[in-house]
């Protein structure tokens, strides 16, 4: 009983200090705080000299330093871009797990597990447009949808087949096929559902 005595005063003790740590250092935060908004300025620990007075840096001394980068921004032009461009700027695709989110390192997926079937395609720059994606099954257009970018370097083409009221995909061949302005950019790999 001694002991829970003890280990419960201890406790309380160590609640009171770490209460008034925090509190001081709060305080000393804002103390720094307040003193730091005029930009430059030099503050002194000597009480004889005046604020911003010290001309030489001391020991005791805190400066207030300003940025020395340029940070500038540039807004992003709009630009027309043609089928050629966009071409040029694709680099390649890949099949992304439903769950995960992340590339797969496999070419079929059972039936009851293809709740979802996602082709990423890569670009070299980023782009802002509108593309067609289309899923094929067997060569045959099951599902198309709208893919937009604006200002990224990958067009997700995801296809949930419960959205689409069919619960899983059924067994087939699938590939998806990336659109833009009529005309095909490029297509994913086959993906298997058995």
């Amino acid at each position: 009983m001694a002991n829970t005595k003890a280990s419960t005063g201890l406790r309380r003790a160590a609640a009171v200090i770490l209460s008034l740590a925090v509190l001081i250092s709060m305080c000393s935060c804002s103390f720094f705080d307040d003193n730091s908004s005029g930009s430059g300025r030099t503050y002194s620990s000597d009480k004889h000299k005046p604020e911003g007075g010290a001309t030489e840096p001391s020991e005791t001394t805190f400066e207030t330093m300003e940025p020395t980068g340029t940070i500038t921004t540039v807004p992003v032009e709009t630009m027309d871009i043609d089928v050629s461009f966009v071409r040029d700027a694709y680099l390649i695709s890949c099949w992304y797990d439903a769950v995960d989110d992340n590339p797969v390192d496999y070419g079929s997926v059972n039936s009851e597990d293809a709740f979802a079937l996602k082709g990423v395609f890569y670009f070299n720059t980023p782009l802002t447009t509108v593309f067609e994606a289309r899923l094929y099954k067997d060569d045959e257009v099951i599902l198309t949808r709208e893919v937009r970018m604006n200002g990224n370097v990958t067009a997700e083409a995801d296809f949930s087949a419960g959205l689409e009221g069919l619960g899983t995909f059924e067994t087939g061949e699938y590939y998806v096929e990336l659109v833009f302005d009529g005309e095909s950019i490029a297509t994913t790999s086959i993906m298997r559902v058995l």
